[in-house]
Protein backbone atom coordinates (compact mmCIF):
# COMPACT_ATOMS: atom_id res chain seq x y z
CA UNK A 1 0.00 0.00 0.00
CA UNK A 2 1.11 3.51 -1.00
CA UNK A 3 0.49 6.54 0.47
CA UNK A 4 2.03 9.71 -0.73
CA UNK A 5 1.88 13.38 0.81
CA UNK A 6 2.76 16.88 -0.43
CA UNK A 7 3.49 19.50 2.37
CA UNK A 8 4.53 23.52 1.28
CA UNK A 9 6.60 24.54 4.27
CA UNK A 10 7.86 27.78 4.96
CA UNK A 11 11.57 26.71 6.04
CA UNK A 12 14.28 26.60 3.72
CA UNK A 13 15.25 22.93 2.43
CA UNK A 14 18.41 22.33 4.61
CA UNK A 15 16.41 23.05 7.48
CA UNK A 16 13.79 20.81 6.95
CA UNK A 17 15.76 18.28 5.88
CA UNK A 18 18.11 17.81 8.95
CA UNK A 19 15.26 17.77 10.84
CA UNK A 20 13.56 14.65 9.13
CA UNK A 21 16.76 13.22 8.49
CA UNK A 22 17.77 12.87 12.42
CA UNK A 23 15.02 10.22 13.49
CA UNK A 24 15.60 11.58 17.09
CA UNK A 25 13.53 14.42 16.61
CA UNK A 26 10.36 12.42 15.49
CA UNK A 27 8.94 12.62 18.88
CA UNK A 28 8.74 16.06 18.84
CA UNK A 29 6.32 16.11 15.83
CA UNK A 30 5.41 12.35 15.09
CA UNK A 31 2.58 12.15 17.94
CA UNK A 32 2.81 8.16 16.92
CA UNK A 33 6.34 7.95 18.04
CA UNK A 34 7.24 7.67 22.07
CA UNK A 35 10.79 7.45 21.22
CA UNK A 36 14.01 7.10 18.79
CA UNK A 37 17.16 6.10 19.28
CA UNK A 38 20.07 6.53 17.34
CA UNK A 39 22.65 3.00 16.59
CA UNK A 40 25.12 4.00 15.05
CA UNK A 41 27.94 7.06 15.53
CA UNK A 42 27.25 10.62 14.30
CA UNK A 43 27.34 12.28 12.00
CA UNK A 44 23.68 11.40 10.44
CA UNK A 45 23.93 10.62 7.17
CA UNK A 46 24.11 7.26 4.54
CA UNK A 47 23.98 4.38 6.61
CA UNK A 48 22.85 6.18 9.54
CA UNK A 49 20.08 3.08 11.84
CA UNK A 50 18.00 4.26 14.42
CA UNK A 51 15.54 2.17 16.20
CA UNK A 52 11.87 3.87 16.99
CA UNK A 53 8.30 2.95 18.58
CA UNK A 54 5.39 4.43 16.17
CA UNK A 55 2.34 3.16 17.37
CA UNK A 56 4.03 0.81 20.33
CA UNK A 57 5.09 -1.13 16.96
CA UNK A 58 9.31 -1.43 17.06
CA UNK A 59 11.13 -0.48 13.95
CA UNK A 60 14.92 -0.49 12.86
CA UNK A 61 15.36 2.12 10.25
CA UNK A 62 18.05 2.58 8.25
CA UNK A 63 18.63 5.37 5.47
CA UNK A 64 19.74 4.54 2.18
CA UNK A 65 19.76 7.10 0.34
CA UNK A 66 20.93 10.49 1.69
CA UNK A 67 20.88 13.82 -0.98
CA UNK A 68 21.34 16.57 1.44
CA UNK A 69 18.91 18.65 1.14
CA UNK A 70 16.95 17.10 -2.06
CA UNK A 71 16.19 13.52 -1.41
CA UNK A 72 16.38 11.33 1.80
CA UNK A 73 15.39 7.19 1.82
CA UNK A 74 14.36 5.44 4.57
CA UNK A 75 14.08 1.63 5.17
CA UNK A 76 12.02 0.64 7.84
CA UNK A 77 12.05 -2.93 9.28
CA UNK A 78 8.73 -4.36 11.46
CA UNK A 79 5.31 -4.93 11.49
CA UNK A 80 4.95 -3.74 8.47
CA UNK A 81 8.21 -3.49 6.77
CA UNK A 82 8.24 -0.07 4.91
CA UNK A 83 9.99 2.68 2.51
CA UNK A 84 9.35 5.90 3.28
CA UNK A 85 10.78 8.48 0.31
CA UNK A 86 11.22 12.16 0.90
CA UNK A 87 12.26 14.82 -1.61
CA UNK A 88 12.39 18.48 -0.77
CA UNK A 89 11.77 20.89 -3.48
CA UNK A 90 13.05 24.96 -3.05
CA UNK A 91 10.30 27.01 -3.48
CA UNK A 92 9.86 30.89 -3.06
CA UNK A 93 8.29 30.36 0.20
CA UNK A 94 10.58 27.65 1.69
CA UNK A 95 10.20 23.93 0.98
CA UNK A 96 7.85 21.52 -0.43
CA UNK A 97 7.84 18.11 0.82
CA UNK A 98 6.85 15.56 -0.83
CA UNK A 99 6.51 11.67 0.94
CA UNK A 100 5.80 8.53 -0.45
CA UNK A 101 4.90 5.96 2.10
CA UNK A 102 5.44 2.27 0.65
CA UNK A 103 3.96 -0.03 3.50
CA UNK A 104 4.44 -3.88 3.03
CA UNK A 105 2.61 -5.83 5.33
CA UNK A 106 2.73 -10.01 5.86
CA UNK A 107 1.75 -12.64 7.38
CA UNK A 108 -1.69 -12.03 9.36
CA UNK A 109 -1.02 -8.35 8.97
CA UNK A 110 -1.25 -8.71 5.37
CA UNK A 111 -4.65 -9.44 5.24
CA UNK A 112 -5.86 -6.52 8.29
CA UNK A 113 -3.78 -3.78 6.39
CA UNK A 114 -6.64 -3.05 3.83
CA UNK A 115 -8.61 -2.03 7.13
CA UNK A 116 -5.88 0.37 8.32
CA UNK A 117 -5.30 1.45 5.10
CA UNK A 118 -7.91 4.78 5.45
CA UNK A 119 -6.71 5.55 9.32
CA UNK A 120 -2.95 5.86 7.73
CA UNK A 121 -4.24 8.31 4.64
CA UNK A 122 -5.71 10.51 7.42
CA UNK A 123 -2.64 10.10 10.04
CA UNK A 124 0.24 10.97 7.62
CA UNK A 125 -1.04 14.74 6.54
CA UNK A 126 -1.46 15.53 10.16
CA UNK A 127 1.87 14.47 11.52
CA UNK A 128 2.96 16.27 8.33
CA UNK A 129 1.00 19.46 9.82
CA UNK A 130 2.74 19.06 12.92
CA UNK A 131 6.15 18.62 11.26
CA UNK A 132 5.43 21.96 9.54
CA UNK A 133 4.51 23.86 12.53
CA UNK A 134 7.97 22.67 14.15
CA UNK A 135 9.58 23.89 11.01
CA UNK A 136 7.85 27.28 11.24
CA UNK A 137 8.05 28.77 14.67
Amino acid sequence: MRVTTTTRIACPPEDVFDLVADLRNDPQWNSRVSSAELRSPEPIGLGSRFAIVNGGTPFDVTITDYERPSRLVLEASGKPDLTIAYAFTRTAEGTELKSDFDFRPSGALKVLFPLLAPVIRRDVPKQHASLKALCER
